[in-house]
């Protein structure tokens, strides 16, 4: 992972985040940002312009009235200043920056930050997403990414804010002693130190919880899983999973429980010191107003701005408690942005020239995994003729799917090469490669959308319910879609109204056919009939044969009765090719294939 020190427990780390995020939003929405930023500066004069027509208001009393009558109207003064100030602040910031930018920049903002994670972790070499770090990291964003950026931002108005209060009602109180306002805010400063501890004590212990955290969302849909409900009354696994979900939350809840007890132990203590000093200040002044060197509408505006000052200061100090913590969490989500690429890409790429299947050969490959200490390949050579049928075989843990995800280059070899046409794959543009590539991986995803989406994917193509068709037929895919009744135009799954569920078998004939719509040159697939029965598994096979004549098939199986047909079988072990041959040469050598072959038959003669 790449060391990028966006230093989220420093301050410069605070405000060099806050660039980055500014710049961000910015670019996301620019009228938006100028709106709400700039309502958020025009709301800071507005209880300074109360306090100041209080202050006239007062004093016109006074001269006019005398002292006797001061306090009543005052309070009328008071009362009107007050209407006039929230009828204008409710208009001007919570109709228009609160209610119209506030929810319309929040909204640009949550859409264009989760557009830009997922895009990146669609993008990550897989290494990435099979890296249990990288997982907690990306559990963790994911988590509180969409409500901290926006949090994150706002809380930066507000801070921009309260700074112009402070800053105006400090060039106010300039003539009554610059060193009041600077005291005041010092009283505050212990607060701060409060709330960034505060911050960074729950995201430590927050983030350290990751893997509680993915194991709790894991429980969520464990149980609301249709598989896991059905299973868990049976197997009476309820209570279990139930407890545990609860026993997670509790492990939760004391995790944010101690970081808000220390905090709650100490908050109130500069508000006091600030209380204490504004009575201070204040007290100091009654002698001007007795004397009359001060009007009493002076007096009471000189008090409403010390108020002023220390709710701004008390105001920055929470505005920046809030930005420092919620930056431990945009700390997370730029990180994972800045994730970079495990797989290093040329500078010149060598382009394939011929849109025919390859030529492939793995040349002495070794390879481990990043998290593993043993080699999953040792020094593995073979190749794969144009147009060749090619099955990998052998026990689980042989190293087979290892060597579909190499040639998917979803990672690079430890030492040897793989050449397609002669040239090092890692020559090669990847999205070049990949569109020579048609894959079924044995894990396949279930798109709960329709079925023409299921098969295409956005993959658009002239004439494309005719190879929507062609794919459904080749995979045995089309006999079940046409008894749905909107058939290719129906929703699959029960995550959307109108969905149908499907079996196993139905899904894998589908991903088939998903893999089939391609076209592509080399087709792989990973046992790709694992969940269907004989007759379709027959079926398919004699598609593949039909279709694919021209195509480079890599498949692998363990069911031997799609693996006889094969050209070329290729035998692993412990991370090593023990045999190839065809069917018949592999029987006569009477190694490991013969005795895996005569076992699997045994069963059926049995």
């Amino acid at each position: 992972m790449d060391k990028l020190s966006f230093l989220p427990q420093t301050f410069f780390g605070v405000f060099r985040n806050m660039r980055v995020m500014l710049g961000f939003a910015w670019q996301t929405d620019k009228k938006l940002f100028l709106g709400f930023y700039g309502l958020a500066a025009v709301g800071a004069f507005f209880p300074i312009l109360a306090s100041f027509i209080f202050k006239l208001v007062i004093d016109y009393i006074v001269a006019t009235q005398g002292i006797t009558q001061t306090v009543p109207l005052a309070i009328v003064a008071l009362l009107a200043s007050i209407y006039i100030t929230n009828l204008s602040w409710d208009f001007i910031v919570w109709g228009l920056k609160d209610t119209y930018f506030d929810h319309l920049f929040r909204y640009r903002i949550e859409a264009a930050s989760a557009y830009e994670f997922y895009r990146k972790v669609f993008s990550l070499d897989i290494g990435h997403l099979e890296d249990t770090e990288t997982q907690n990291l990306i559990t963790k964003t994911e988590d509180t990414f969409t409500w901290r950026v926006v949090n994150f931002l706002r809380q930066f108005a507000n801070l921009f804010n309260n700074f112009v209060s402070f800053a105006v009602s400090l060039i106010i109180l300039s003539p009554f002693g610059i060193i009041i306002p600077f005291v005041i805010a010092a009283s505050t400063l212990p607060k701060l130190f409060l709330r960034a501890r505060f911050g960074r004590m729950e995201h430590s212990l927050y983030g350290g919880a990751a893997p509680e955290v993915r194991k709790l969302w894991y429980f969520r849909w464990l149980l609301s899983n249709k598989i896991a409900v059905s299973e868990g009354r049976v197997l009476k696994s309820q209570g279990y999973l139930l407890d545990t979900f609860r026993d997670l939350h509790d492990h939760m809840f004391k995790i944010r429980e101690k970081p808000v007890k220390d905090f709650l132990k100490f908050a109130y203590y500069p508000e006091i010191i600030q209380m204490g000093t504004i009575f201070f200040f204040a007290y100091s002044k009654l002698p001007d107003v007795v004397g009359g060197a001060m009007t009493i509408g002076t007096f009471t505006f000189f008090i409403n701005l010390l108020d002023r000052v220390a709710n701004s200061v008390s105001g920055m100090v929470n505005n920046f408690g809030e930005i420092y913590e919620d930056n431990f969490y945009v700390s997370h989500y730029l990180e994972v942005l800045a994730l970079p690429a495990l797989l290093p890409e040329p500078t010149e790429f060598v382009r394939l020239k011929s849109k025919n299947p390859p030529k492939i050969e793995f040349q002495n490959v070794s390879f481990k995994y990043p998290t593993n200490d043993s080699l999953a390949l040792n020094n593995v050579s073979f190749a794969i003729d144009p147009g060749e049928n090619v099955a990998i075989v052998g026990p689980n843990g042989a190293g087979k799917t290892t060597v579909v995800k190499l040639l998917c280059r979803f990672y690079d070899v430890t030492s040897g090469e793989i050449l397609i046409n002669g040239i090092n794959i890692k020559n090669l543009d990847r999205r070049e490669w990949y569109e020579y590539l048609g894959t079924l991986f044995q894990e396949f995803m279930h798109y709960e959308l329709t079925v023409r989406d299921n098969i295409t994917l956005g993959r658009a193509k002239v004439n494309e319910d005719k190879f929507v068709i062609e794919a459904a037929k080749k995979s045995g895919a089309d006999e079940f879609i046409n008894e749905l009744p909107n058939q290719y135009d129906q929703i699959l799954g029960r995550q959307f109204e109108g969905g149908i569920e499907l079996s196993i078998g139905q899904w894998q004939k589908l991903a088939i056919a998903r893999a089939f719509y391609e076209a592509a040159p080399v087709l792989i697939l990973d046992e790709p009939t694992s969940a269907i029965d004989a007759e379709a598994e027959f079926e398919i096979f004699k598609n593949l044969n039909k279709f694919y004549k021209e195509k480079t098939l890599v498949f692998i199986s363990h069911r031997f009765s799609t693996v006889r047909n094969a050209n070329k079988i290729i035998v692993m072990r412990n991370g090593e090719i023990t045999e190839t041959g065809n069917h018949k040469e592999l029987l006569e050598n009477a190694g490991i294939y013969a005795r895996m072959f005569k076992k699997q038959a045994k069963g059926y003669i049995d």
